[in-house]
């Protein structure tokens, strides 16, 4: 095959995908959307590794589905010019694609102005112009912004920046430089002068993005991916940065709805599973949480509970700290707190089950069929192949008997990033013969959740399953919330773990949360730890977990002097949930972030450059202070809305000063024409109300622990208000199958009449 110029022909294959080829190279497009196409690049007769990401239908994916499927697709049928040297193709949204037939190089138009393009004259690696691997080279405009990547740290503007895509374990992580992390999600939105767009890698392999650290010479401007994979497809998205987000987010399938209870505080620490009486620390813990007056409803169990000596085995049970394990978790079941029992897959060569589990052929195998053995906790263990059914129907059965069988609900799927980058490390596959475990290593952490989902939702049918996970790809955001793994406890931590978090929100995860206070390092100062909590309680995942260097335990009263501002924030957190758990309902059914950065919805380059806030959910504006000995922050009020702070409301356009001491509750803004149902026992709902005008709005509760909703048995409120100089009007209905009936109170500050009426329907 001739390098660096490669003619391809074309074909039609359906009204909805183009085939372009040459020699044994193909090139398809499929047309997914009104707003979106797949491109593949492959060599005929290749066998494709199947796709875990791709979920528009939300099946159950255990064997995946096949990369080049078009199955739940909104297929569109673009309109085709078709010629000699290139291909004209305008797709319902208005942008236009041109395919030239010479390298067969894409390029993008939106209106007159090129969007993007295929970098010329080559931007796939054909023949091996680029070495080994797949490439794909785009064009890069001078000051674009690149948004999302997974969990990656340092400025929410990733431009400029290069990033392994790979999954690994990374304990106190720097959060402004270290790379890689935990997850595994080559996403991207992309924003230039002319526009926006979005692209998604789909594979499993080891992969590289870069945006724009490399220059070279002899082409102009670029940016580019590369992967170990075997075959190229990838997809493409049209529209705003949040168009393009929603689009993406439909198409990997919906996230798994949390129950209500993981929103209130859930308490964790290494410091108590690790101590010799750690049944006695516990029992401290309650009496603490007892007198402190603080809620709690969850315990992440670290795996010290596991302990033979010194080391951990995942499954066992240490019965001389926890000699009834059935005991202890009915303590905490008593007074309303879910254990969440950390779990490891892998078995130290020491554990009981070892011999058993390889006998059995369960773990990832050398090619001589004995088991891939490599360094992990304590020392050297094997990982159990989660493509092998039998080796999932094992997990499942572990996880049962082991641990759901004492009473707990949930599972903590830990250090399950797959550290295997040996070739000769061999899984069992899909189906087809054996697949080197290093290209699909995301994959094994999904189908390690699908094993753990599976034994909760067999073992509790009628609940809905909590799962948390470390690592993975983005198949995990539909089984599992997730967290930004071991943090430092420090402040420019702090501040960046805020941006990690926003950049997952981005990325397609919404129910996401960090280690308050830092996990690993010296024990918080007071100021590090409250100003952890002002962060914290705007999170869907809200805990405090720590391995502190001294072994002590960072908890809500560790600082006594300090605590009454603790209660205080903890106290706003209670008050905060039925408005998180609507926005969490509407990430699932909406593909709404739960926090995202301002910029995501709003055209407004000074927000650029303003990002120590977020938006939870669309409508309340919260800002933080990162650095220590601060007191005070400028607050930049994103243009065309008005904003609600206490008695004042502020136009969009400005910076506001908002002083937010360590130790006080914490301040933020609402938009103009929304309502925000906040309250512990009696839910109270907040008209915030335009000047002049009229908005809608809606809330969402149910009993927060099954599946019931699904069938209506919940509150579904929608709300219709108008406003005028003298009156503010809310109409309401419920749709939802169980009787609420709301109770309103207008902004503070605002003195107009307020009128509320229950519609027809709801009375009906």
């Amino acid at each position: 095959m001739a390098k660096f110029q490669h003619f391809f022909t074309s074909q039609s294959l359906s009204e909805h995908t183009r085939l372009y080829a040459s020699g044994d190279t193909r090139v398809r497009l499929d047309f997914v959307s009104e707003s979106a196409l797949r491109v593949a690049v492959y060599r005929e007769g290749d066998a494709i590794l199947p796709t875990f990401n791709i979920d528009p239908e939300n099946r159950f994916l255990r064997e995946g589905r096949e990369r080049l499927d078009t199955a739940g697709f909104s297929l569109c049928a673009p309109q085709v010019t078709a010629g000699d040297a290139q291909d004209a193709i305008t797709l319902p949204c208005g942008v236009k694609i041109y395919v030239k037939k010479e390298n067969c190089l894409l390029t993008y138009y939106a209106g007159e102005q090129v969007l993007f393009a295929d970098r010329a004259p080559l931007a796939y690696n054909f023949a091996g112009e680029f070495g080994t691997g797949v490439y794909h080279y785009l064009t890069r405009e001078p000051g674009e912004a690149i948004f999302g990547v997974g969990d990656k740290g340092g400025a929410l503007n990733k431009a400029g920046r290069a990033f392994r895509i790979e999954t690994t374990d990374c304990m106190g992580y720097d959060a402004a430089t270290s790379d890689p992390l935990y997850k595994h999600i080559p996403f991207y939105i992309c924003e230039n002068s002319t526009g926006a767009y979005g692209v998604f890698y789909d594979t499993a392999d080891t992969s590289y993005l870069d945006f724009g650290k490399e220059i070279n010479n002899y082409y102009p401007p670029y940016k580019y991916f590369k992967s170990e994979d075997n075959a190229l497809v990838y997809y493409v998205f049209f529209g705003t940065k949040f168009d393009i987000l929603r689009q993406f987010a439909r198409l990997v399938g919906k996230q798994a709805f949390p129950p209500r209870w993981s929103f209130d505080y859930c308490a964790s620490t290494m410091a108590y599973t690790d101590a010799p009486d750690a049944e006695k620390q516990f029992d401290l813990f309650l009496e603490k949480l007892e007198q402190s007056a603080l809620p709690c409803s969850g315990f992440y169990l670290s795996s010290g509970y596991t302990s033979i000596g010194e080391r951990r085995y995942v499954f066992h049970w240490d019965n001389d700290k926890f000699p009834d394990p059935a005991a202890f978790v009915k303590k905490f079941a008593e007074r309303g707190i879910e254990l969440i029992p950390n779990i490891k897959p892998a078995f130290l060569t020491f554990h009981p089950l070892y011999e058993e589990i390889a006998a059995k052929g369960l773990f990832v195998k050398n090619a001589d069929g004995s088991p891939f053995v490599t360094e992990f906790w304590d020392g050297l263990g094997s990982y159990l192949d989660f493509t092998n059914p039998a080796a999932a129907a094992f997990w499942k059965e572990q996880v049962q008997s082991a641990l759901l069988s004492t009473g707990m609900h949930t599972t903590w799927n830990d250090n399950n990033e797959f550290d295997i980058k040996d070739a000769d490390a061999l899984s069992y596959g899909f189906g087809g013969g054996t697949v080197t475990a290093s290209r699909i290593r995301p994959i094994l952490t999904y189908l390690m959740n699908v094993a753990s989902f599976t034994a909760q939702r067999e073992t509790y049918p009628k609940l809905r399953p909590f799962l948390s996970t470390r690592s993975g790809g983005i198949a995990l955001r539909r089984l599992a919330q997730t967290w930004s793994g071991d943090n430092r406890t420090a402040f420019p931590d702090l501040r960046y773990c805020h941006n990690i978090g926003l950049t997952m929100s981005i990325s397609g995860l919404s129910f996401y949360g960090h280690d308050v206070g830092g996990f690993h390092g010296a024990m918080p100062s007071r100021e590090l730890l409250l100003r952890w909590i002002q962060h914290g309680i705007f999170e869907p995942r809200f805990t405090i977990h720590s391995w502190n260097e001294d072994g002590s335990a960072t908890m809500p009263w560790s600082y006594p002097d300090i605590l009454p501002a603790v209660q205080k924030l903890f106290a706003q957190r209670s008050r905060l949930i039925p408005y998180l758990y609507h926005c969490a309902y509407r990430a699932v059914e909406e593909e709404i972030p739960m926090n995202a950065p301002p910029l995501l919805y709003y055209d407004d380059k000074e927000l650029y450059t303003q990002n120590d806030t977020m938006l939870v959910g669309t409508d309340m504006l919260v800002p933080f202070i990162f650095d220590e000995g601060v007191t005070e922050t400028s607050v930049y009020l994103p243009r065309g809305e008005r904003w609600y702070l206490g008695e004042t409301c502020y136009e969009g356009g400005q910076c506001v000063r908002v002083p937010i001491a360590p130790e006080s509750e914490m301040p933020y803004f609402v938009k103009a024409g929304s309502i925000v149902p906040l309250g512990e026992e009696d839910i109270i709902f907040y008209v915030y109300p335009l000047e002049n005008g009229a908005f809608t709005g809606t809330f969402f509760t149910d009993d927060g622990l099954t599946d019931a909703y699904k069938e209506n048995r919940c509150v579904k409120l929608q709300f219709a208000v108008s406003c005028d100089a003298d009156t503010v009007k809310v109409k309401w209905n419920n749709t939802g199958d169980m009787p609420f009936t709301p109770r309103f109170q207008l902004a503070a500050g605002d003195i107009r009449k307020l009128c509320v009426e229950c519609s027809l329907k709801s009375e009906e």
